[in-house]
């Protein structure tokens, strides 16, 4: 069934290879195998072969075995492409989605688990959009008394686009109900492209129909539940493990190639409150907001997460290595009040401030 949306999408971007205004070619962002060894596992049971589904994306069946080594969205689309027509199975997408746990995405999925709530997961994994390898920008919204998880910015493939957007909703839905430890439904499932041939499907993977040609792809539920408590909530593994996910971020960032995310984490850091604004930012970098915000999301992250990154390092330096005050540390991050900074610590580490300096 055609799409309006992506047709418009087609007419720029005819393969998952074209590039994108100002150079910027997110199919080459790094990504790990974990969705493409669940593809295969998926597909096994219908008897398609491993290396039927790798034909023409360069990745051979052994390197299955190798989880750390990383390939590109180029790559994961050949295979995706791929499975869908082996399988002659348009709710593919949905199948796969439901298929991706928490324990698919290595340190980040740990992450997320011992969160202290479902908003800190949810958070970490917009955090961290290199190792969450969606071929979304995602964003939580809360609007009165209902949470909104969209996904939006969508760069990739036209052909692809229905087959990802209920990909990437059906994961996180599915890593959002191993948090709580509960598989819940969501109140509605939104999504931009039309009622597809499959839409009976909803009930069972959601719990409701899905509601189509809507103006976002988006996941939601009650606002009160991003509060809850998570049963596997730890504090100390929580800190620990955010701390290895910033690392992995960076080195893959590193691998591909980002000088730009180097020195805008460089600049931030050399002074947090100047470079807290994003017009001293691009005119150190002598480029437009526009253009800074378009090379970051073609490189995974956003300025928003840089800028939190940045931060909670200098936060955790200052809190272990001087004597200066919660007060003072906030004024040093370009925080405009105390309590602002106590809400940012929190979310980047389920902590308070004063918990790290006891």
């Amino acid at each position: 069934m055609a799409n309006r949306k992506e047709t418009r999408l087609a007419q720029s971007s005819s393969n998952d290879s074209a590039i994108l205004p100002g150079g910027d070619n997110p199919s080459g962002r790094p990504v790990s195998l974990h969705a493409i060894v669940a593809t295969v596992n998926v597909l096994a049971e219908q008897g398609i072969a491993a290396a039927d589904l790798l034909a023409g994306s360069g990745i051979p069946p052994e390197r299955l075995q190798e989880p750390a080594r990383l390939i590109n969205h180029h790559q994961e689309m050949t295979v995706f492409d791929n499975a869908r027509r082996l399988s002659c199975d348009e709710a593919l997408g949905l199948r796969l989605g439901r298929a991706m746990h928490t324990s698919n995405y290595g340190i980040l999925g740990y992450t997320m688990l011992v969160s202290p709530t479902l908003r800190v997961a949810l958070e970490t994994a917009i955090r961290f959009p290199l190792l969450l390898a969606s071929y979304f920008t995602l964003r939580l919204e809360e609007r009165g008394k209902e949470a909104w998880l969209l996904a939006d910015d969508y760069r990739y493939r036209a052909d692809l686009f229905s087959f990802n957007a209920e990909m990437c909703l059906t994961s996180m839905w599915t890593i959002a109900c191993d948090c709580m430890g509960v598989r819940w439904s969501p109140k509605a499932v939104h999504m931009r492209f039309p009622l597809p041939a499959h839409a009976g499907l909803y009930p069972a993977i959601f719990g409701h129909a899905g509601h189509f040609d809507m103006a976002d792809n988006a996941l939601v539920f009650p606002a009160k539940w991003l509060d809850r408590p998570q049963p596997l909530a730890d504090a100390v593994s929580f800190h620990m493990a955010l701390e290895q996910c910033q690392r992995q971020q960076e080195q893959w960032a590193s691998s591909h190639g980002s000088a730009l995310v180097a020195r805008v984490l460089r600049l931030i850091q050399s002074d947090p409150v100047r470079f807290a604004r994003l017009d001293e930012l691009t005119a150190t970098l002598h480029m437009s907001e526009r253009t800074l915000r378009r090379k970051l999301a073609a490189l995974g992250t956003s300025f928003q997460a840089l800028l939190d990154q940045a931060r909670h390092q200098q936060a955790l330096h200052l809190l272990h290595d001087t004597r200066l005050s919660i007060s003072m540390i906030a004024e040093r991050l370009g925080f405009a009040e105390s309590a602002s900074f106590r809400h940012a610590f929190a979310r980047w580490t389920g902590k308070r401030p004063s918990d790290l300096r006891r």
